[in-house]
């Protein structure tokens, strides 16, 4: 089973991706895959869990991580993570291209969800060998 985590700077924006996905009827089908979505909260991780220790996390515990952008900086960055570490059959990091235009424009919330949920559907039908990072919305 998959399961779609929101990262500490995105907790709102993931109750309004989950509103969109109602709006949209495609949280019947993340329904259907026994689809657990969490926030940091909801699980008890701390707000300054740095990237690799959460990438780590979200692998062992089979956690999608949906994120807009950790930093880029250090041997403990996300990016540096995922050059070492990432390896064909891990999770990919769901990345939120424009956070802006999330929070402005209903149509492009609207491709996010959707993108999100094809996603966490190809997932769960046929596992994962793409790119350890998926921005979305795709283009």
């Amino acid at each position: 089973m998959r399961e779609l985590l929101a990262d500490v700077n995105l907790q709102g924006h993931f109750r309004y991706m989950c509103q969109r996905l109602d709006a949209l009827d495609l949280s019947a089908v993340l329904t259907s895959l026994n689809l657990e979505v969490a926030t940091f909260g909801d699980l008890g991780l701390p707000r300054d869990l740095d990237d690799r220790a959460l990438w780590g996390y979200c692998q062992r515990q089979g956690w999608v991580l949906f994120t807009e952008n950790r930093n880029r900086d250090g041997p403990d960055s996300l990016e540096a993570t995922l050059a070492d570490s990432w390896r064909s059959g891990h999770l990919p990091v769901l990345t939120l291209a424009n956070k802006g235009r999330f929070e402005h424009s209903r149509e492009y919330a609207d491709r996010v969800a959707t993108d999100v949920a094809e996603l966490m559907f190809d997932l769960a039908e046929m596992g994962y060998v793409a790119p350890p990072r998926i921005y979305v919305p795709r283009q």
